[in-house]
């Protein structure tokens, strides 16, 4: 029986869908949500759960920080069957989006190591289209409105990203600049990697964060409209994945 090289697992254990998702309490926190979930051995720190949603069986696989480990994850379970995969969690955001706001991949940037691995050109690599409309159905019948729009991606967050000392805030700078120019929307340290993975592979991806921290002024969310903010994820992504045929 095929298993996955660092997961472990083999086809039996998961579903015919994914959500990605970066920090591995949030799977726990995701699994309340789901019918007779099974949590899957952990492996190398990465945690997993199967569980029913909507008549669907969906896994959830934490994947930790940044694409090449994103990509490890989303690649391993695309060779076990699984063709469908949403990355959730949080975003840095740019105007005109605002804190709290629910921001969909359009498409990515790619200024990661990962990416050209999978597709050659710098072009934006795009989402997935149907699961696009699907997650702006679920977030309307949840009362909830969302953005679509353009995600860069970088592997170093504390030099291209965030600053916290005087060359990462001047390179860091550098970027919000660049990024202003082309008009993006989110960035985040996974999108493009999966986006280009998913292409390159023939499975379907996009992504779903909340807007946690402004690009501009680093200003974060208050903890209390994330956590709120956190559970609306998970509902209009469960919803909006499990409406795929």
């Amino acid at each position: 029986m095929k298993r996955a090289w660092y997961l472990g697992y083999s086809a039996d254990d998961i579903g015919d869908r994914a959500i990605l998702i970066g920090d591995p309490d949030r799977v726990d926190r995701i699994a309340t949500l789901l019918d007779e979930p099974r949590f899957l051995p952990v492996s190398r720190g990465l945690k997993s759960v199967t569980g029913h949603h909507a008549d669907r069986t969906v896994t959830v696989a934490a994947f930790g920080m940044g694409a090449p480990i994103a990509t490890i994850v989303l690649h391993e379970l695309a060779n076990l069957g699984i063709t469908r995969f949403l990355r959730i969690g949080t975003a840095m955001y740019f105007p005109p989006a605002q804190g709290g706001d629910f921001i969909i991949s359009s498409s990515a940037l790619g200024f990661d190591g990962t990416s050209p691995s999978y597709l050659a050109g710098d072009a934006p690599y795009p989402a997935d289209a149907r699961l696009i409309e699907a997650l702006h159905k679920s977030a309307t019948a949840a009362g909830q409105s969302v953005r679509d729009g353009i995600y860069a991606t970088y592997d170093a967050f504390y030099r291209d990203m965030f600053g916290i000392d005087d060359a990462g805030r001047e390179r860091a700078a550098a970027n919000r600049e660049l990024l202003k120019e082309k008009g993006v929307l989110a960035v985040d340290m996974e999108t493009s990697g999966l986006l280009a993975a998913a292409k390159a592979l023939d499975v379907v991806c996009a992504t779903l964060c909340l807007g946690t921290v402004d690009a501009l002024s680093q200003e974060k969310l208050d903890p209390q409209t994330l956590a709120q903010g956190e559970r609306q994820l998970f509902e209009i992504a469960l919803n909006g994945l499990c409406a795929l045929d």
